[in-house]
Protein backbone atom coordinates (compact mmCIF):
# COMPACT_ATOMS: atom_id res chain seq x y z
CA UNK A 1 0.00 0.00 0.00
CA UNK A 2 3.10 2.26 0.72
CA UNK A 3 3.93 2.16 -2.56
CA UNK A 4 1.08 3.05 -4.49
CA UNK A 5 0.79 5.91 -1.81
CA UNK A 6 4.01 7.33 -2.95
CA UNK A 7 2.98 6.56 -6.83
CA UNK A 8 -0.28 8.81 -6.49
CA UNK A 9 1.42 11.44 -4.38
CA UNK A 10 3.92 11.70 -7.90
CA UNK A 11 1.83 11.60 -10.20
CA UNK A 12 -0.15 14.51 -8.38
CA UNK A 13 3.20 16.53 -7.85
CA UNK A 14 3.84 16.19 -11.37
CA UNK A 15 0.43 17.18 -12.35
CA UNK A 16 0.95 20.26 -10.37
CA UNK A 17 3.83 21.06 -11.67
CA UNK A 18 2.76 21.11 -15.19
CA UNK A 19 0.08 23.25 -14.12
CA UNK A 20 1.98 25.87 -12.90
CA UNK A 21 4.62 25.34 -15.75
CA UNK A 22 1.77 26.44 -18.22
CA UNK A 23 0.25 29.09 -16.19
CA UNK A 24 3.15 31.18 -16.78
CA UNK A 25 2.05 31.26 -20.41
CA UNK A 26 5.22 29.23 -22.29
CA UNK A 27 4.30 26.48 -24.04
CA UNK A 28 5.74 24.34 -26.01
CA UNK A 29 4.47 21.52 -29.11
CA UNK A 30 6.48 19.31 -31.00
CA UNK A 31 9.65 21.96 -30.40
CA UNK A 32 8.27 24.89 -31.18
CA UNK A 33 7.99 27.68 -27.87
CA UNK A 34 5.97 30.12 -27.90
CA UNK A 35 5.42 32.83 -25.37
CA UNK A 36 1.53 34.75 -24.22
CA UNK A 37 1.90 38.32 -22.91
CA UNK A 38 -0.06 41.32 -22.24
CA UNK A 39 -0.24 44.71 -24.49
CA UNK A 40 1.46 46.96 -21.12
CA UNK A 41 4.10 48.76 -21.62
CA UNK A 42 6.98 46.66 -19.98
CA UNK A 43 5.46 43.73 -22.08
CA UNK A 44 5.88 45.54 -25.04
CA UNK A 45 9.37 44.32 -26.39
CA UNK A 46 10.27 42.91 -29.56
CA UNK A 47 10.73 39.59 -27.91
CA UNK A 48 14.17 38.38 -30.05
CA UNK A 49 14.42 34.99 -31.67
CA UNK A 50 10.21 34.59 -31.75
CA UNK A 51 9.72 34.79 -35.65
CA UNK A 52 5.87 35.27 -35.33
CA UNK A 53 3.84 37.54 -33.30
CA UNK A 54 -0.02 36.64 -33.21
CA UNK A 55 -2.19 39.21 -31.62
CA UNK A 56 -5.98 38.65 -30.77
CA UNK A 57 -8.62 41.37 -30.56
CA UNK A 58 -12.32 42.39 -30.96
CA UNK A 59 -12.44 44.07 -35.05
CA UNK A 60 -13.52 47.39 -32.97
CA UNK A 61 -13.08 46.38 -29.50
CA UNK A 62 -10.51 45.40 -27.15
CA UNK A 63 -7.82 42.77 -27.02
CA UNK A 64 -8.87 39.13 -25.99
CA UNK A 65 -7.05 36.46 -24.13
CA UNK A 66 -7.66 33.26 -23.74
CA UNK A 67 -7.66 32.23 -27.26
CA UNK A 68 -7.05 28.53 -28.32
CA UNK A 69 -4.55 28.52 -31.15
CA UNK A 70 -3.84 25.90 -33.33
CA UNK A 71 -0.88 26.11 -36.20
CA UNK A 72 -0.20 24.21 -39.08
CA UNK A 73 2.85 23.80 -41.63
CA UNK A 74 2.14 23.42 -45.57
CA UNK A 75 1.91 19.83 -45.10
CA UNK A 76 -0.99 20.27 -42.83
CA UNK A 77 0.95 19.25 -39.76
CA UNK A 78 0.53 20.51 -36.59
CA UNK A 79 3.10 22.44 -35.39
CA UNK A 80 1.40 24.35 -32.47
CA UNK A 81 -1.35 24.14 -30.26
CA UNK A 82 -1.78 26.00 -27.29
CA UNK A 83 -3.73 28.64 -25.13
CA UNK A 84 -2.80 32.66 -25.38
CA UNK A 85 -3.32 33.54 -21.77
CA UNK A 86 -2.86 37.01 -22.94
CA UNK A 87 -3.91 39.22 -26.37
CA UNK A 88 -0.12 38.65 -27.63
CA UNK A 89 1.37 35.20 -28.41
CA UNK A 90 4.87 34.45 -29.96
CA UNK A 91 6.49 31.59 -31.24
CA UNK A 92 9.46 30.38 -32.67
CA UNK A 93 8.44 28.96 -36.20
CA UNK A 94 11.19 28.14 -38.37
CA UNK A 95 10.89 29.47 -42.25
CA UNK A 96 7.91 28.59 -44.24
CA UNK A 97 4.40 28.74 -44.66
CA UNK A 98 1.57 28.40 -42.29
CA UNK A 99 -2.01 28.28 -41.56
CA UNK A 100 -3.60 29.67 -37.87
CA UNK A 101 -6.87 28.72 -36.75
CA UNK A 102 -7.81 30.87 -33.20
CA UNK A 103 -10.98 30.10 -31.20
CA UNK A 104 -12.14 32.35 -28.85
CA UNK A 105 -14.00 30.88 -25.57
CA UNK A 106 -17.62 31.61 -26.64
CA UNK A 107 -16.81 29.37 -29.44
CA UNK A 108 -16.09 31.70 -32.67
CA UNK A 109 -12.98 31.17 -34.86
CA UNK A 110 -10.79 33.55 -37.38
CA UNK A 111 -7.64 32.18 -38.96
CA UNK A 112 -4.84 33.30 -41.51
CA UNK A 113 -2.45 32.30 -43.84
CA UNK A 114 1.07 33.48 -43.37
CA UNK A 115 4.58 32.99 -44.21
CA UNK A 116 7.89 33.40 -41.71
CA UNK A 117 10.96 34.09 -43.62
CA UNK A 118 14.35 33.56 -42.82
CA UNK A 119 15.14 36.51 -40.53
CA UNK A 120 12.75 39.54 -38.60
CA UNK A 121 9.39 38.83 -37.19
CA UNK A 122 5.78 37.97 -38.79
CA UNK A 123 3.33 40.15 -37.17
CA UNK A 124 -0.08 38.32 -38.00
CA UNK A 125 -3.48 40.39 -36.73
CA UNK A 126 -6.41 37.59 -35.65
CA UNK A 127 -9.86 40.05 -35.29
CA UNK A 128 -13.68 38.93 -34.43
Amino acid sequence: MKTNRQVLLLAALLAAVLTLVGGIGIANARSVESLSTGVGTEERVAHKGYSVLMMFAEAKGPYLANVAVEIKDAEGKVVLTTTSTGPWLFAKLPAGNYKVVATRSSGKSTGAEFTIGETGQQVVRLTW
